[in-house]
């Protein structure tokens, strides 16, 4: 099975350039150092999936040729990862069917309660003009989408909870301080490892860049790369110092693996 991860957006919450920002990323005319709020779109020969719904969704599926989803798996319901919701019914309009949405339980009921338009029955007159969606709560059981068996990884997010996921050999953990140690056994024999790498200084929210480093080294992941960057971070300068076999995310790039 080969599988094709497309970033869609590679950034923290304010997005890079951030407004009002003159620092030297931000005013950067390199194409890689402007980044999007963190989504990412996975493709097999016949299933796409889309992790995150971006509050740049919209520009994100346009500049990506997206134009059909599977199934969306939500990582946790902060709004950089969640807000473009609205825009799935360009998604739900062109497929006339129900899109599944994965996620926790208390992000899906957290879902359903902010965006109550979206499943209630009063609003239903509106037909396709809002998106139609089938809320569906994961745990830590495997998800048959199409041909795509998708593997939730529990992670930690500052206080919070997020989740990570797996499929073949490819797993997306954006938005983590920590991996619980019962996730560690999902993530053995990846071949691509994308994990939250804020930047080098710490957060009490997000991996730096080198306790991302240590996780890659204990994952073993033949390649390694990092998302939800910050504004200060350059990609040109910044990747001639990462070490062997760990990557910058940017913006459009693909990755491929099995």
């Amino acid at each position: 099975m080969g599988l094709s991860f497309t970033f869609l957006g590679s950034g923290t919450s304010y997005g890079v350039p951030m407004i009002g920002c003159r620092c030297a990323v931000c005013q950067s005319t390199d194409p890689r150092d402007r980044r999007l709020r963190s989504s990412g779109a996975l493709r097999s020969g016949t299933t796409t999936l889309l992790f995150d719904i971006s509050p740049d969704l919209r520009e994100q599926a346009l500049r990506a040729n997206l134009d059909r989803l599977d199934a969306v798996f939500l990582t946790h319901t902060h709004a950089d990862h969640l807000h473009g919701i609205d825009d799935l019914r360009g998604f739900t309009r062109l497929s006339r069917e129900m899109l599944p949405l994965y996620a926790q339980k208390d992000d899906v009921d957290f879902v359903r309660q902010h965006f109550n338009y979206i499943f209630d029955d009063n609003h239903f007159y509106l037909g396709w003009g809002i998106p139609r969606l089938d809320l569906r709560v994961v745990d830590t059981a495997a998800v048959q989408v199409g041909d795509l068996s998708v593997q939730p990884v529990p992670l930690r997010h500052g206080r919070g909870s997020a989740m990570g996921y797996r499929v073949g050999g490819l797993a997306y953990l954006t938005d983590c301080s920590e991996i619980p140690k019962t996730s560690y056994p999902l993530l053995q024999d990846l071949e691509v490892l994308i994990i939250d790498g804020l930047r080098w200084r710490e957060h009490p929210t997000h991996f730096s860049f080198e306790q991302a480093f240590a996780e890659a080294r204990k994952i073993g992941a033949a390649r390694t790369y990092l998302t939800h960057l910050a504004h200060d971070i350059a990609h040109a300068a910044t990747e001639k110092l990462l070490p062997k076999h760990i990557y910058l995310a940017y913006d459009g790039l693909v990755v491929n693996c099995s």
